[in-house]
């Protein structure tokens, strides 16, 4: 039997991120979770990452469907406030490049500071992590604190962000490189295995006296639970560290998020979405400790008579 790998038509016309709404940037409210894709041109291709983490996160998204009288998030076995988040999630759409440049860096900056501005959390979905620059400086725009910003890094890839006076950056990798910039914190992901406590609690004294961007890139996440990035390692990190780190993460200062360096179209386990579920599974955890929409649930005890 062949193994289809074209898309299939979708009869359910266009799926938001998370089964939320299509907004404008007018429409933005404090607290908001804002989605928009990056639909960059790769050699040639067009990028399919957005268009795939949508699809992917419909599944998600039914976990707080309004038909719903209780709501779980199934992963953590906690109840989730579906109202809460339901009215949490919008999604702009795609950026489009700036019409002046041609070219996507400006679209991003004023995307990002539009966004902050109007105190909601920014989600870029697609692209490479050559866009952080850009990420970066549109979080600089909206942020007159001149303690800088702080980006955390998730990446088996080498290039940085550009950083300014009093930025800082926590860099996560198989293989992290020195650095003689003292604002630059390089670990590696088994660093993180190991001695995770004494690390996290370095890792939130390091960032969270500044608004942080946490950037999520699928090279980061162990090549052999997915096949979904050219740049996946095997030293990289499980779905559990990932997810143990992130919901820690909760308590930062989180003012922006990108997922980054998904590959939906190369052949391998990515066809069944396993590394567009990994991706997504590890950002709502962050995004659900950063909303507070966790509870735990009452245990009942059962008397037998």
């Amino acid at each position: 039997m062949p193994l289809r790998i074209e898309p299939l038509p979708r009869m359910a016309g266009h799926l938001p991120f998370m089964r939320g709404r299509l907004a404008r940037l007018d429409d933005v409210g404090l607290g908001m979770v804002v989605a928009f894709g990056l639909p960059s041109v790769v050699n040639g291709r067009t990028d399919l990452a957005p268009l795939a983490m949508r699809e992917t996160s419909a599944y998600f998204g039914s976990h707080f469907n309004a038909n719903m009288k209780s709501a779980m998030d199934i992963d953590q076995r906690q109840i989730l406030r579906s109202a809460d988040v339901a009215s949490s999630m919008v999604d702009l759409g795609d950026l489009r490049p700036d019409p002046s440049t041609g070219t996507f860096e400006v679209a991003i900056r004023r995307t990002i500071a539009h966004i902050r501005e109007k105190d909601a959390i920014p989600l870029l979905l697609g692209g490479d992590q050559g866009c952080l620059s850009s990420v970066l400086a549109g979080l600089r725009m909206s942020e007159p604190s001149s303690n800088g910003i702080a980006a955390l890094i998730l990446s088996d890839a080498s290039e940085l962000p550009l950083l300014q006076a009093n930025d800082v950056a926590c860099v996560f990798s198989a293989s992290p490189k020195e650095h003689g910039d003292p604002a630059i914190m390089s670990l590696a992901f088994r660093d993180l295995r190991q001695r995770f406590e004494s690390h996290l609690e370095l890792i939130l004294r390091h960032i969270t006296q500044r608004p942080v961007h946490v950037a999520l890139d699928a090279s980061a996440i162990a090549s052999h639970w997915h096949g979904a990035s050219t740049n996946a390692d095997f030293e990289g990190l499980s779905l559990s560290e990932c997810r143990r780190l992130f919901r820690q993460l909760g308590v930062a200062n989180i003012a922006s998020l990108s997922i980054t360096g998904l590959d939906p179209t190369i052949n391998g386990l990515s066809l069944v979405k396993t590394g567009q579920r990994l991706l997504l599974t590890a950002i709502l955890d962050l995004i659900y400790a950063r909303l507070g929409v966790l509870e735990a649930r009452l245990e009942t005890s059962h008397v037998c008579i």
